[in-house]
């Protein structure tokens, strides 16, 4: 009987081994006095990306990327292309014609119209790719939330790996919205 409770104490410390090293490092950062309850719409800004492997995802791939990885998330998630577009018919400005800055300016005055947030992912291509999420709200550009996520040094530069990594951050922002919603329940029960 002893023996296999050892026996079982080790599979059980090898299990727990393997989940911590298979998973990405990441970190949330909820910015005092945000309120992320009320985001229902979030529209997707052209990411800040430069491709530096030949396998890696080009911007119009990360873009899709992005998208479709929106599908795990239960809010409204409007594409680039999609505010883009909108943009157009409403401004008369193509801002994927534009120099990136000029863009980011353009989509920044309008996102207000389509959207209650929008968020700009930031791709950080070193020995380890990392993908910087921030999250603004639309019409007065203030940070509401950040998350960074950190690939293994497994994982390839490649459009499998770029998806995960975007999928957990819309798994994590809806937690955090979720975090947030109880919170204030419990500060309302309390008055």
């Amino acid at each position: 009987m002893k023996k296999l409770m050892q026996m079982l104490l080790v599979l059980c410390l090898v299990v727990f081994s393997t989940q911590v090293a298979f998973a990405n490092s990441d970190k949330v950062t909820l910015v005092e006095g945000a309120d992320i309850t009320g985001i229902h719409r979030l529209a997707l800004a052209k990411p800040l990306y430069m491709q530096t492997d030949k396998l890696a995802p080009t911007m119009d791939q990360l873009i899709q990327i992005e998208s479709e990885a929106s599908k795990v998330a239960r809010m409204y998630v409007i594409p680039y292309d999609t505010v883009a577009a909108s943009v157009k018919t409403d401004t008369k400005v193509d801002i994927k014609a534009l120099d990136r800055h000029q863009a980011a300016k353009v989509f920044k005055e309008n996102a207000g119209k389509y959207a209650d947030a929008y968020v700009v992912l930031t791709v950080a291509n070193d020995s380890r790719t990392s993908f910087f999420f921030d999250v603004y709200k639309a019409g007065s550009n203030e940070l509401l939330y950040s998350y960074q996520i950190q690939a293994n040094r497994s994982e390839k530069d490649d459009v499998t790996t770029y998806q995960n990594l975007c999928e957990q951050f819309y798994k994590n922002f809806e937690r955090s919205i979720g975090e947030q919603q109880k919170k204030d329940a419990k500060a309302d029960k309390k008055k």
